[in-house]
């Protein structure tokens, strides 16, 4: 408490009057100065802010501040105790002409100038003794509420000690009503609890028991006796001798005989026979009880069945050797993110294209970040926080990631968000996989198919420029013929020829014979037009192949078959030109076998006659259409509606570019067949070493 001797903050503080900007400001300020009173001039926001904060005692306003809002607003915040001394200096017909009644000032003090000094101070000093007293009040009112507060408190805590005092005599009145009733029948008090002690261990699934200071066993709980079969009239010591395994016995009887360690229970492991004759593994824990010079008295332990334990702790161990081995076999980097410690952990795979060593497995997350290729940084953590902000549980994404060597790798990125009950992102985890290579392979493929399609475009450009050359040459050569014959016939003729028809004939023979030879030397270009001709795999000219004429295998339901006779594999050709003779027999296949119900492809090499190697394309179609002959292989000639018949016509440029030939026939039970042949590539000096070596 508070002493009364001792003044507050409030009551050693100086009285403070403030008085509204005026004319007259100054000379009130003087009288009041004359008087020893603190006052300022202030604005009306300014008595108002220290209205609010209890700096002012008393105020001497005009007219004017009565419409001031800050000042009205904060007169009307006071508390229920204050009403803060105003002093309006105005005369009474003033306010009547403004509409304001000098009774509906309610406390204000009006002032009618002229104001007498005298008068002045009177009226200030009262409006300061009223605030006195107010703020008195208001110290009274708030001590009196903590007093009230106080009493509350002490009274309620009064009632919660008096109510734990009832509740601690009505438990000290039951125990004592117990205590009288034990003690009426100590021995009735000690067979209950006995009683209690077996109940409780056979509510168990434990196997309790006791043993003496000799370690020899007195007794044990009814879940022996069930678990063994044995019958409970047997010797403890006895029963339990003869059901544990005799490969047990040995060790278990040592660790039981040895001497008691420091505190701590002693356990051991081992099989026991159960009532059905099997053996099952069991655990045993015992302590010893002591008096007190430290001397055991007997000993007391349980045995519990752990047999489902072990099995369950050896599949989760096995559940887990598998997960490392699926995840080393991937080759991926599996990773697991603690969103809340902000650590990556990395399963040893990471180290197959990242580097890490074996046991650097933890990580910070900025590891993650660091090592992300500055261009693909933004994107790639827009799209992984992006998406767990966002509330999504699967995310992925495919960037540069730099391993331990410094070098870059393409990586595909799949992670998944754990949530906790309230949706809070608290794990993630995921694989990286490195898809260097997969890209390396798509751009090998682009590129691939680049050269196909120039080399297609070219094929087709020249098979239509030899056709149109082949055709356009006969009739340029007849028209050539028909005007030179014409002319020796107006060489002959007896009357004058017109001088300007003689001169059109001889320009017509002259473009005839201009318009052969243009035609002529195109046929020369592209008959000259020739690839690369050089030594070549042609197991790895089929294999290319496939991949672009076999994307979509299994999607058409195909199934195909390549058989290289090991003697039939170097040729002498250009390899994007066989490639495309290649895609083209493969695709005329897999359309011949649209509606066969099997769909087969077996592509086969074998030596030919003439130092040639025999390429065959079969499929199990519905074969060669009657007649065709060597009709296939003419340009602009297609048994498909949609075809342009220049494909097996490019072919066969190709393949006789090449010295070889090019032919069909019907397969041996279905289909059709369509062969090719190519010269075959000389041998390499390395291969005539190797030969040689052999033979020496």
């Amino acid at each position: 408490m508070r002493e009364a001797s001792a003044p507050t903050n409030e009551e050693a503080r100086r009285e403070r009057v403030a008085i509204l900007q005026s004319g007259g400001a100054a000379e009130l300020q003087t009288v009041l100065a004359g008087a020893d009173l603190c006052a300022d001039i202030a604005a009306a926001d300014d008595i108002a802010a220290g209205i609010r904060s209890g700096e002012l005692d008393a105020a001497i306003i005009g007219p004017d501040a009565l419409r001031s809002p800050p000042l009205a607003a904060a007169i009307e915040a006071q508390p229920p105790w204050s009403h803060f001394p105003l002093l309006l200096v105005a005369e009474r017909e003033e306010l009547r002409r403004d509409g304001l009644a000098v009774e509906a000032l309610g406390w204000m003090v009006l002032l009618e100038p002229p104001i007498e000094p005298p008068l002045l101070l009177d009226m200030v000093k009262a409006a300061l003794r009223s605030r006195a007293r107010q703020r008195q009040a208001g110290r009274d009112f708030r001590l009196r509420a903590e007093a009230e507060a106080q009493f509350r408190e002490q009274a309620q805590e009064l009632r919660d000690k008096i109510r734990e005092r009832m509740n601690d005599l009505r438990a000290a009145h039951e125990r004592l009503v117990r205590e009288v009733g034990d003690r009426r029948a100590a021995e009735a008090r000690l067979r209950e609890s006995e009683e209690r002690y077996r109940h409780t261990i056979e509510l168990s699934q434990q196997m309790a028991w006791t043993a003496d200071a000799d370690k020899r066993l007195t007794s044990a709980s009814s879940a022996f006796s069930e678990t063994t079969g044995i019958s409970p009239d047997v010797d403890p010591q006895v029963a339990w001798l003869a059901v544990v395994h005799p490969e047990d016995l040995k060790e278990v009887a040592a660790r039981w005989n040895a001497e008691p360690e420091a505190p701590g229970p002693r356990t051991a492991e081992f099989r026991m026979k159960v009532a059905d004759g099997s053996y099952r593994l069991f655990r045993a824990r015992s302590v010893p009880k002591r008096d007190e010079a430290g001397q055991i008295l007997c000993w007391y332990g349980y045995t519990e069945d752990i047999t489902d334990q072990k099995a369950a702790e050896q599949a989760q161990r096995e559940a887990e050797e598998r997960y490392r081995l699926a995840a080393r076999a991937t080759d991926d980097a599996v990773w697991d993110h603690d969103l809340l410690k902000g650590e990556v952990y990395w399963i040893d795979s990471a180290s197959a294209f990242l580097g890490f060593p074996a046991g650097e497995g933890g990580t910070l997350a900025s590891f993650w970040l660091d090592n992300i290729h500055p261009e693909d940084r933004e994107r790639v953590v827009a799209n992984a926080y992006g998406s767990i902000e966002a509330g999504l549980s699967r995310w992925s994404s495919e960037y540069r990631f730099r391993s331990r060597g410094g070098h870059y790798v393409q990586v595909l990125d799949h992670g998944f968000v754990i949530r906790n009950d309230a949706g809070e992102p608290i794990r993630a985890v995921g694989s990286m996989a490195d898809v260097s290579e997969r890209r390396q392979a798509e751009a090998e493929l682009k590129r691939m198919q680049a050269e196909l399609i120039q080399v297609s475009r070219h094929s087709a450009m020249g098979a239509m420029a030899s056709t149109l050359a082949h055709e356009l040459n006969q009739p340029l050569t007849a028209v050539a013929s028909y005007v030179r014959g014409g002319l020796r016939l107006l060489e002959g003729a007896e009357e004058p020829v017109p001088p300007d028809v003689r001169a059109a004939l001889e320009a017509a023979e002259a473009s005839a014979i201009k318009a052969g030879q243009i035609v002529r030397g195109l046929r020369e270009l592209v008959s000259r037009r020739s690839g690369k001709m050089k030594r070549q795999d042609l197991a790895k000219i089929i294999e290319e192949a496939n991949v672009l004429a076999l994307v979509d295998e299994q999607a058409h339901g195909l199934t195909h078959r390549v058989v290289v006779d090991p003697a039939a594999r170097w040729v002498e050709a250009d390899n994007i030109q066989i490639q495309q003779v290649l895609i083209n027999l493969i695709r005329n296949a897999i359309q011949a076998m649209a509606e066969s119900p099997q769909r087969h492809i077996t592509i086969a090499t074998q030596p030919g006659p003439d130092h040639m190697i025999e390429v065959s394309v079969a499929d199990t179609g519905h074969g060669l259409p009657p007649g065709a002959g060597g009709a296939l292989f003419s340009p602009f000639k297609s048994g498909k509606a949609e075809g342009m018949g220049i494909g097996l016509s490019i072919s066969r440029t190709i393949v006789e570019a090449h010295g070889g030939r090019i032919w069909a026939e019907d397969g041996p039970g279905s289909g059709a067949v369509f062969r090719f042949t190519l010269p075959a590539a000389k041998e390499s000096s390395a291969a005539k070493e190797r030969r040689t070596a052999t033979k020496a």
